[in-house]
């Protein structure tokens, strides 16, 4: 394990993948949306999708982070928890099992009769799986709470790493991701207006958003809601903002600082959409890309909406996130496409 040393702090990291991931120019979804007369802006797509460990996602930036601090604890046992199709819970098997740490997936609802999509990968790394026969979050932190003390009482040292990896240790990786973006930007000539993102668990979105005041930049984020509602989210989102924040000596944020659009979450989380299913096949049609119908797809869907909307000026460049999650179209979206 290395520290990775900024002017301020050093945080303890564990190397999962290689970075940068790329900045494409998505130059055939531009003409596609065209041809339909909207105004566009230049459209970019950060594919953290491509990143290298278990069919990529961004939540592998969260887990360098994450897992080099349960390593500089002396841990033995890393414990999460999410749904049956967590990407987080899939990319924390994956890296305890490059890293040499057990891992403990609790995971909401019932085991299904066939394992698919992230819960099929997350098997093949081998963690310990606990269902909680509940969908309910009271019910996951508490079986949360109950292996991290059965795992104390015989001496192991357990670390727990909370849903979605979004804390503050977690969402680092995101500032540096956005030191990583806006570099690739340059290199293009650009700057860019505004960062388009589904939010979920608030990381990602708290640790961009602090990196861009820290590198002085006044693009946006534009968040898309997909699991709670942006009225719910938007607090836990500050949060950890502040958070970030207080440790880099960034000034601190405010409410109307964070930006969130619950217009694409549909009936719910994991739950596809019409707007995202349309999303993802235009996608893929124009770029020969895939994105996913929990996450990235619903964001997708928020973004071609602002464009055909006209919300994004002609000479605006404007960054799509692709978080991955790619796994889970074999598993929310059977026989529909």
């Amino acid at each position: 394990m290395e520290a990775y040393q900024t002017d301020e702090i050093a945080h303890p990291r564990a190397r999962l993948t290689a970075l940068p991931s790329p900045l494409q120019r998505a130059l055939r979804l531009e003409a596609a949306l065209a041809r339909e007369g909207a105004r566009l802006p230049r459209i970019y797509i950060k594919r953290d999708d491509l990143l290298s460990l278990a069919f990529g996602g961004n939540k592998i930036r969260n887990l360098e982070f994450s897992l080099g601090a349960a390593l500089a604890a002396g841990a033995t046992d890393i414990i999460t928890g999410g749904r049956v199709q967590s990407n987080h819970c899939r990319l924390t098997a994956a890296a305890c099992a490059r890293l040499g740490l057990r891992a403990h997936l609790v995971l909401s609802g019932s085991e299904p009769p066939v394992a698919t999509g992230n819960l099929l990968l997350s098997r093949l790394f081998g963690p310990a799986i606990i269902y909680t026969n509940s969908d309910e979050r009271a019910v996951r932190n508490a079986a949360m709470n109950e292996v991290v003390a059965s795992l104390q009482a015989t001496g192991q040292r357990p670390y727990t790493i909370p849903v979605g990896g979004s804390d503050a240790a977690g969402a680092y990786g995101h500032v540096l991701a956005v030191r990583e973006l806006l570099a690739q930007a340059e290199g293009y000539g650009e700057r860019i207006a505004a960062i388009v993102l589904a939010t979920a668990t608030g990381g990602t979105h708290a640790g961009m958003l602090t990196g861009l005041r820290q590198a002085g930049s006044d693009a946006r984020i534009d968040g898309f809601a997909v699991a709670k509602s942006a009225v719910e989210l938007a607090p836990d989102v500050l949060r950890l903002a502040n958070e970030l924040a207080a440790g880099l000596d960034v000034q601190p944020f405010a409410a109307p600082d964070i930006l969130i659009d619950g217009s694409m979450i549909g009936a719910g989380y994991g739950v596809p959409t019409a707007a995202g299913q349309e999303a993802i096949e235009i996608l893929a049609a124009a770029e020969g890309v895939v994105a996913d119908p929990v996450y990235t797809g619903k964001a997708l869907a928020g973004l071609l909406a602002r464009v055909r909307a006209g919300a994004y000026a002609a000479n605006e460049a404007v960054v799509w996130v692709h978080t991955g999650g790619a796994p889970a179209l074999f598993a929310e979206l059977p026989g529909t496409m």
